[in-house]
């Protein structure tokens, strides 16, 4: 319903005169035989998601595949007609009904391959997922679109931008891990740590970013450091990453069942002996968890660092506002939800790696 009312009832693209004046909506028509193919999909989503159970699953995966690469071919066709006879500083922007499209494309996706049992069927839907959305990139038309442009016109910097953010929002949650989960550690062993620093990086999380950037000025000055640039972004968003980190290390740790501990020392272990070999296996699962959450948090608080000429996507988003260009900040904003999405996909990864199935259950139920 989400990718049909995208379709239906919003613009599908806007056709502007340049790159900041409002766009005269489109409809998903203005693609042509590529909208109707969209359409088609998006009907055999529903469909699917009304089929006998033995269908919905392979139905489902090929709609939200077909959906999904039908709406880039139709995003690609659609800039190509508009753009033909048109000023060479005319752009086709997407619209909102695409976005919607392309949302409900991952909705019908993640649907079907909940509902497919066969890992094979996966693996191929997927597999021919990805070689057609390469095709569409590669002959499809879409460097036709706005936002294209922007990349061609920043691709010189674009990827130094990405490096930059990568290193500040790697730095950060690094910093924060090697600080964090010492702090958990003795929060679980003593009352004081725990009060007064949970205490602390809570009320951290709770200052803007912008402020907390105003804030680090006073003590790096009297501390001689520049409070512009890296060092006062790297320090910000270590604190961010901070609470996350600890409190999922102290919450890990405090769950441990203390007749596993007393079973521990019974066999003889001291207390390293137990933490490492007892309490460490059994609190990491909570413990990546909180990692995961402090990278997708601190890499969009990455952003915000580029008002201290520390670097990063931030610049493309805020040279966007400033110049009314929207599809320049959607080329530094995309990037950033790309980054989060990773991060949040390699988390959960390592967690399945280093997470020995009994532990893992434990922690589920």
């Amino acid at each position: 319903m989400v990718a049909l009312t995208g379709c239906a009832l919003l613009p599908f693209v806007e056709f502007r005169a340049n790159r900041i004046v409002s766009g005269e909506p489109e409809s998903v028509l203005a693609a042509g035989i590529a909208g109707w193919v969209l359409v088609a999909f998006v009907v055999l989503a529903l469909v699917g998601a009304v089929a006998p159970e033995r269908a919905r699953g392979p139905l489902l995966l090929a709609a939200g595949a077909g959906s999904g690469l039908a709406l880039l071919w139709a995003l690609g066709v659609a800039a190509v007609r508009l753009q033909e006879g048109a000023p060479a500083i005319a752009r086709v922007s997407i619209g909102p009904g695409a976005w919607l499209a392309g949302l409900g494309a991952l909705v019908v996706w993640f649907a079907g391959t909940r509902a497919t049992g066969s890992v094979r069927v996966r693996r191929i839907a997927g597999a021919v997922a990805l070689l057609g959305v390469a095709a569409v990139l590669m002959w499809g038309g879409l460097a036709e679109l706005s936002i294209a442009r922007e990349y061609a016109v920043q691709s010189r910097r674009f990827w130094g931008l990405v490096r930059q953010h990568l290193v500040l929002a790697g730095s950060g949650v690094g910093f924060g891990v090697l600080i964090g989960i010492p702090l958990g550690v003795l929060a679980s062993r003593n009352r004081v740590v725990r009060e007064v620093g949970l205490g602390v990086v809570s009320v951290i999380q709770t200052i803007p970013s912008m402020a907390m950037l105003g804030l680090l000025i006073a003590p790096l000055s009297a501390l001689g450091l520049t409070a512009i640039g890296t060092t006062p972004a790297v320090i910000a968003l270590t604190l961010y990453a901070l609470l996350p980190v600890m409190r999922n290390t102290f919450v890990g740790l405090a769950g441990v069942d203390p007749g596993v501990i007393d079973a521990g020392r019974g066999m003889g272990m001291g207390r390293l002996q137990l933490l490492v070999r007892v309490e460490a296996p059994l609190a990491l699962p909570l413990v990546i968890e909180g990692v995961r959450a402090a990278a997708v948090l601190v890499i969009g608080i990455a952003a915000v660092t580029a008002f201290i000429g520390a670097g990063g996507l931030g610049i493309l988003v805020f040279q966007g506002w400033g110049q009314q260009a929207d599809d320049l900040t959607l080329l530094g904003a995309i990037p950033m939800v790309v980054l989060a999405v990773l991060a949040d996909v390699s988390m959960r990864g390592l967690r399945r790696l280093v997470v020995s199935p009994g532990i893992e259950e434990g922690a589920v139920s």
